[in-house]
This record gives C-alpha cells, sequence and structure tokens, in this order.
C-alpha cells in the first residue's frame, strides 16, 4: 500500500473497533500523504459522526476537503437511465424513463436493477416494454421493500425532535435535554436494531455496554410513569416507521 500513488478506500466506518486495522492505517496514512500522494475515504457519515474511530485518525481524516455526495436530481437519475439503456442496446419509451427516474430514487444502483428487471421480464414474457410493464416492476421493488432502521436514522429523528445538533449526543454533556436524547436513542436502537450494546454504545457517544442498559431501564421505567414523556417516545417513533 505504500508503493501506490492513489489510495480508495470504500466504507471507512467500518474500521469502528478494529484497532489493529486502525494501527496498520494510521502508519499507511501517514507515508502516502507525506510523500504527496492521494487518499480518497468514504463514508455513510461526516468525519465528526464517526465513532469506535481512534482521534489520531479522525483528526487526519479532518485534513482533506469533505464533500457530501447528494441523491441524484430527477433530471440527472433521468441521464443515468437513458445512458444505461443506451449501453445495453435496448430501447425504452421516454414516458417509462420519466416514470422510473420520478419513482426509484434512493441509488443509481437501484435504477440499473429496475432496467434489468424490466428487460428481463419484457423477455421471458414476451411483453412491450411499457408503463403497465414498468409500474408492476417499480411498484413491487420500490413500495413493497421495507427498509431496515439505522443507528443514524434513530440519531437523526431523536436530535430533530430535541432541537440538537447530532453532534451534540457523542459529546459528554450533561444537560439534561443531551442525556435525554442520547438515553432515548440507546432506547431505541436497542428495540429497533440488531445491534448488540456494546456496538450501540461505540456508535452512540462512544459508552460501554453498561451505559446502554442503564440508559434502557431508565427510559423503559419512565416509560411507565410518565404519560407526557411516553407520548414523546411514540411520537418519536412514529417518525422512524415513516423511515421504514
Amino acid at each position: 500500500y505504500q508503493t501506490i500513488d492513489v489510495l480508495i478506500i470504500d466504507d471507512i466506518q467500518e474500521f469502528a473497533g478494529v484497532t489493529k486495522t486502525q494501527n496498520n492505517f494510521f502508519h499507511i496514512f501517514n507515508h502516502l500523504h507525506q510523500n504527496g500522494k492521494q487518499l480518497i475515504l468514504t463514508s455513510d457519515r461526516a468525519p465528526i459522526l464517526l465513532q469506535g474511530i481512534e482521534e489520531r485518525l479522525l483528526t487526519r481524516f479532518k485534513w482533506g476537503m469533505v464533500a457530501e455526495l447528494e441523491k441524484p436530481t430527477v433530471e440527472l437519475r433521468k441521464n443515468i437511465l437513458r445512458n444505461k439503456i443506451h449501453r445495453d442496446g435496448l430501447q425504452f419509451p421516454e414516458e417509462v424513463i420519466d416514470y422510473i427516474a420520478e419513482n426509484v430514487n434512493e441509488s443509481v444502483r437501484d435504477l440499473e436493477g429496475i432496467v434489468i428487471a424490466i428487460m428481463a421480464r419484457s423477455t421471458i414474457f414476451n411483453k412491450e416494454i411499457d408503463m403497465d410493464l414498468a409500474q408492476h416492476i417499480v411498484h413491487g421493488v420500490v413500495h413493497n421493500e421495507t427498509k431496515a432502521v439505522t443507528i443514524d436514522d434513530i440519531l437523526k429523528v431523536v436530535c430533530k425532535h430535541f432541537d440538537l445538533e447530532p453532534a451534540a449526543i457523542h459529546t459528554k454533556s450533561r444537560k439534561r435535554e443531551v442525556v435525554q436524547a442520547r438515553q432515548i436513542a440507546m432506547y431505541l436502537a436497542k428495540n429497533h436494531t440488531d445491534f448488540s450494546t456494546s456496538k450501540i454504545g461505540k456508535f452512540i457517544g462512544n459508552k460501554d455496554h453498561a451505559t446502554v442498559l442503564h440508559a434502557c431501564k431508565t427510559v423503559k421505567g419512565q416509560l411507565e410513569v410518565d404519560k407526557s414523556f411516553s407520548a414523546e417516545v411514540q411520537e418519536i417513533e412514529s417518525l422512524l416507521r415513516k423511515k421504514e
């Protein structure tokens, strides 16, 4: 790795909690950077929100330019579809392209998957590629797909509810609203994800599993005696369900 000109690593957040890998990467990073080489790292969250990554690495991640990749716009999705269809030697009516672009908006992979699915069904059943076929495929893929709730989803919804910056959850602040938001986030993560208490603690404030267990016990106890608190948590959970 120290002999290359460009190092590109996808999903750098997967280094969380893996100390040996982080140590090795720290030395590789330093060597390449000092020799004027280029590093490109991608993550599903901003450097400030990365948990379980050593501070010395986070500091280096902030040296470079941080750019957020947003979802493609409708026009960009249409152009991606046209290029994919043209490249594969296919022909889709323009109204079908418009319909797919307007209804499939998560990722480029989803767009390509829809094109493949439409083409396959058209070939197997000897059907014309038209709006009926496109609607059938898109409805089956997009509307029936249940998306798993992530810890990031939970943090965003909880922080928005309490009008907090997401980074506040990861600080050592003992302010009542921050502590309560952190505890609710831990409680929801325990109930809505498959992560262990140790992992939840790492991703929410870099706490240990005992802190997560205490948070869950505290929230559960308060839910049983405080109706207004219970209503708040239910409201947050309803927003999470809309994300699914």
